[in-house]
């Protein structure tokens, strides 16, 4: 089978949401790279597969007005998010970018 160099074979993004009548909602989400890919043309250097651990919540106070909270990556994994390609690699090579660690996001909607 052929891949995409520097880019995982596969990924997975899934989400568990508990949404009450009276508008809040709230839930887990998990972000999987299974498996590992290679960052250089010789396959001599695989990037490691990764689960990010997430989680949500917010409110929707009625037909246009909502707000949530949002946090990603709880457990601070560290993780490689991209590769740059390169011919051939080492763990040295400044090809790899590093993924988010633990943050919290939050805002405001409207729709109208």
């Amino acid at each position: 089978m052929k891949t995409l160099l520097a880019a995982p074979v596969a990924s997975l993004r899934a989400e568990l949401l508990y949404k009450h009548a009276s508008g809040f909602y709230a839930g887990p989400n998990v972000e999987w790279a299974p498996g590992h890919h290679y960052a250089d043309n010789a396959n001599a250097l695989a990037v490691d597969s990764y689960t990010l651990s997430n989680l949500k919540a917010g409110y929707d106070a009625d037909a246009h007005w909502s707000f949530y909270i949002d946090g990603r990556n709880l457990t601070d994994k560290r993780y490689i998010s991209t590769a740059a390609l390169a011919g051939e690699a080492s763990e040295a090579s400044e090809i790899f970018n590093p993924g988010t660690g633990r943050a919290v996001f939050g805002g405001l909607r409207y729709k109208w």
